[in-house]
């Protein structure tokens, strides 16, 4: 057992489209998107962005649905996660064995923090659903039903997320446009992945020396039949105008495309050497 790794600076932000996965059956969907989460997880970007292309809302909330039900602690879903039809596969997504999801008698990292549901409140105690054998009271201020992040000590005490010095896990969030997706990420530094960007081997210093003066980096990616800069220009704009680099990650590709679930692990690897 060791104790989980640091939040990441700088803070990772990763945007993907409403269609990444349109035209694949519901099962293959549901694999894919387990391969993102673990993906995010394993390279530790605390922020995930859906952009809607091409109006398609119903990818989005599959997307949003899928990868909220793997970050969630599985000793918390049933409580936090109603049934629905965008879940119907959710079977199929691997376990993340991150931090936030401690598992009882296997090797996990070990932490004083510990993600919860609170069960009952009352003045400045809750009593919160941990995952251990019975509930918690801890000293805070939180609604019924409420997801909480706990110091666990003498007492528990409830903490802000963010307060928590390791990695954490990733949130969602859904913008209405490519273009949305910089603005809600408010990063320091943005980078478009393209084929028709830069190759990444011209400008690793340039990267290296923009990365290390930056609190929070986006990364932004295309989908199966088109890429950022056919996406920029369907919304009106020029992708080198919304962001600070287009890079070409995976310089001589032996394939005639990289799919973008191939895309952001090989990305987020680049990033993670570079940092």
């Amino acid at each position: 057992m060791r104790e989980p790794p640091p939040r990441p600076r700088p803070r990772r932000v990763v945007a993907i489209p409403s269609t990444l996965f349109l035209p694949d059956p519901p099962r293959v969907k549901a694999i894919k998107v387990g391969w993102l989460a673990r993906a995010f997880v394993v390279f530790r970007v605390e922020e995930v962005i859906i952009y809607i292309d091409r109006e398609f809302r119903k990818g989005a909330a599959f997307l949003r649905d899928m990868l909220a039900y793997a970050e969630t602690p599985q000793y918390l879903r049933k409580r936090l996660i109603p049934l629905k039809p965008t879940l119907k596969h959710a079977g199929l997504l691997p376990p993340l064995r991150a931090p936030h999801h401690p598992t009882l008698g296997e090797e996990s990292f070990v932490s004083p923090y510990r993600e919860g549901v609170v069960l009952k409140a009352r003045g400045r105690r809750v009593w919160v659903d941990v995952g251990l054998d019975k509930e918690v009271v801890a000293e805070g201020e939180a609604r019924v039903g409420e997801r909480v992040t706990v110091r666990m000590g003498s007492p528990p005490v409830l903490v802000p997320r963010e307060s928590v010095p390791y990695y954490w896990g990733y949130t969602i969030s859904i913008v209405e446009s490519l273009r949305d997706a910089v603005r809600k990420a408010e990063a320091d530094y943005a980078i478009a992945t393209s084929r028709l960007g830069v190759d990444i081997r011209s400008v690793l210093p340039q990267l290296r020396d923009a990365l290390a003066s930056t609190e929070k980096v986006l990364l932004a990616f295309g989908t199966h039949d088109r890429g950022l800069y056919d996406i920029a220009k369907h919304e009106g704009f020029e992708l080198e105008d919304e962001f600070d680099a287009v890079v070409n990650f995976v310089p001589e590709q032996g394939a005639y495309t990289v799919r973008t679930e191939e895309a952001v692990w090989a990305v987020l690897a680049v990033l993670n050497a570079l940092l």
